[in-house]
């Protein structure tokens, strides 16, 4: 089972876990305050409360976590 990273829902601050294998894009849609958005595909986007900077740096430790 690959492991999940945790990340804050801006909406309800609840915890949210993705499967880094599946993520395809990470960006930051300019709003106030501008939104860290976690695209996976094509169809499905999750808004995440951690900035773009923490997002790709836990999603890169996992998949180097799991190459090692």
């Amino acid at each position: 089972m690959p492991k999940l990273c945790k990340f804050t829902s801006p909406a309800d601050g609840k915890p949210v876990y993705v499967n880094p294998e599946q993520v395809a894009v990470v960006y930051q849609f300019k709003g106030e305050p501008p939104d860290t958005i976690i695209a996976f595909r094509k169809d499905f986007l999750l808004g995440v409360r951690e900035s773009v900077d923490e997002v790709v740096a836990t999603l890169e430790r996992a998949s180097s976590d799991k190459a090692g």
